[in-house]
């Protein structure tokens, strides 16, 4: 049995897009044992699966600073780990494994590729760039941990959802017995990648036109998300305003009853995507290039005005820094009427 630690801290949608990773792993060899190193909110990604476990890192208190991730290495350091792959590469990865130094582990990082994402986002050179997944991958395969030309393959159940919570939203869903469901995430960390509200408004109108059978949820996080759902809510009954009504884990066995999720570049992307159903995803300033793709799903499916229209794009990596041309065309152009024809290819 070769022990395995695994470090990656954040972001939520980048932790679980490790789940693909950790179990393909384990089926091409069922002789590693898999501890993730990672923080509390994210461990109910992993649960479930034999072979995989979790270590919560407590940055905020018990391993907080130097001190603090001492601490850490000295627990980890109890698992008499056989190799350490650092999927994350920062400066925390970084002064653990000067720590490792003094191990029998083997340590191994993987390839941010932030010199061909400058020159995607720069427009120096436009070219598809490897999916995170394949760089979190081929870490295992630099390690002899897996066959050189084995590849991520899709997996029916990669969130294990307990019974308990699949029973709650199967209850829940009673009320809706005779709709089928469309999911909205409509929000996102940066403004770069969020289409206006307006226009999800907009396209609620023309799906309930269009599929009468369809109920809309909505997904979102907070006080402000809660209260832009409830005042489009307002002018549109149909919709089911899901903020604050759900945990994580419950959030995940709903997604995973919709029969589309239409969202922007974000964590519910990734959720709906590795939930094995159809994603059409919205861009704006980020782009699929970048390797944050929908997982799984058809090109077909991403919804983006293309370079040859608007060459400004991509001009971030994350969606984090502000337009230069101030009126986010990337976004604003992307009409309601242009998604609503993707929904048709897929309902």
């Amino acid at each position: 049995m070769k022990k395995i630690i695994i470090f990656r801290f954040s972001a939520m949608g980048d932790v679980a897009l490790l789940l693909p990773v950790v179990l393909n792993a384990i089926k091409q060899n069922p002789d590693l044992k898999i501890t993730i190193v990672t923080r509390e909110k994210f461990k109910i990604f992993f649960e479930g699966h034999p072979g995989v476990d979790v270590f919560t890192a407590d940055f905020d208190k018990k391993h907080k600073g130097i001190l603090g991730l001492f601490k850490l290495f000295q627990e980890l350091n109890e698992l008499s780990p056989d190799f350490v792959l650092d999927l994350h590469q920062n400066i925390r990865t970084q002064v653990l494994k000067i720590f490792l130094l003094f191990t029998r582990a083997k340590v191994f990082g993987f390839k941010k590729s932030r010199n061909e994402k400058k020159k995607l986002v720069k427009n120096q050179e436009f070219k598809k760039l490897s999916h995170v997944t394949e760089r979190y991958f081929n870490v295992f395969k630099e390690a002899g941990l897996v066959p050189k030309k084995s590849i991520i393959e899709n997996l029916p159940n990669f969130f294990k959802i307990p019974s308990e919570t699949e029973k709650k939203i199967k209850n829940w869903l009673e009320k809706f017995k005779n709709q089928r469901l469309i999911g909205i995430a409509p929000f996102a960390q940066h403004k770069g990648k969020i289409w206006p509200i307006e226009k999800y408004a907009t396209l609620i109108k023309l799906i309930s036109v269009e599929f009468p059978a369809y109920k809309i949820v909505m997904f979102g996080g907070g006080k402000q998300e809660k209260e832009i759902i409830e005042t489009l809510k307002n002018e549109l009954p149909r919709i089911e305003n899901l903020v604050g009504a759900f945990s994580l884990k419950e959030e995940l066995a709903l997604i995973k009853k919709l029969d589309l999720m239409i969202c922007g570049d974000s964590s519910n992307m990734h959720f709906a995507a590795l939930s094995n159903i159809p994603v059409l995803s919205i861009w704006g300033s980020t782009h699929s290039f970048a390797g944050f793709s929908a997982l799984f799903q058809p090109e077909n499916n991403t919804i983006e005005i293309g370079k040859e229209e608007l060459s400004c794009r991509p001009c971030s990596v994350y969606g984090n820094k502000p337009c230069q041309r101030k009126d986010y065309a990337c976004l604003n152009w992307i009409s309601p009427e242009m998604v609503l024809e993707k929904v048709k290819t897929v309902l």
